[in-house]
């Protein structure tokens, strides 16, 4: 994917943080996951990825190097998207918490933990500085089986936010994008 494609789907990720994208679910349902698949180690390996299964990995790697849980109201807002939205091609964390810098060894181990399970970092990585030289926030991409995974954690005042957005590659690409959302996006080159 081209600098444009992500800094697209950065954006898209960020917009969606901001705007909750909520729909109305009609006609949606999200398939199950058999148990045996969800306790299997690497379950984003073993048949189609589906947003259910992205979900499990999400959990995993966060609850793995000792990330807050999914924010439970962040959580509702995705619970059900709407049809042929972005949305419905992306599977999200967030965690919130009070803090006065980010914690780079826990954006490191997440990771670490990715590339462990077979994600191929993107060389492009985004770290922003205050003034002072503290870190305000970090950017990385991930890519796995068709999937792209955006990494950020934030640093406003003392709100601390670590996002993980996965995006399904090919769903991505049918999906009818809000006007209000692709008029953010920059022009594909």
């Amino acid at each position: 994917m081209s600098r444009v494609g992500w800094a697209a789907a950065g954006a898209v990720a960020v917009v969606l943080g901001v705007s909750g994208c909520g729909g109305d679910g009609a006609d949606r349902k999200e398939e199950a996951v058999p148990a045996t698949v969800m306790d299997a180690p690497g379950v984003e390996d073993s048949g189609p990825v589906t947003r259910a299964k992205m979900r499990v990995v999400l959990n995993r790697i966060t609850a793995g190097v000792g990330a807050p849980p999914n924010d439970p109201d962040w959580a509702r807002t995705e619970a059900e998207p709407r049809p042929g939205s972005l949305q419905e091609c992306s599977v999200s964390y967030r965690a919130f918490e009070k803090a006065k810098t980010l914690d780079t060894e826990r954006t490191d181990a997440l990771a670490a933990a990715l590339i462990d399970r077979g994600w191929a970092k993107s060389p492009t990585e985004q770290t922003k500085k205050a003034k002072d030289g503290t870190i305000t926030m970090t950017q990385s991409v991930f890519k796995k089986l068709g999937w792209s995974l955006v990494m950020e954690d934030w640093l406003f005042a003392e709100n601390r936010t670590l996002k993980l957005t996965a995006f399904d590659d090919a769903c991505v690409q049918g999906a009818t994008i809000d006007p209000s959302i692709s008029a953010l996006l920059p022009a594909a080159q």
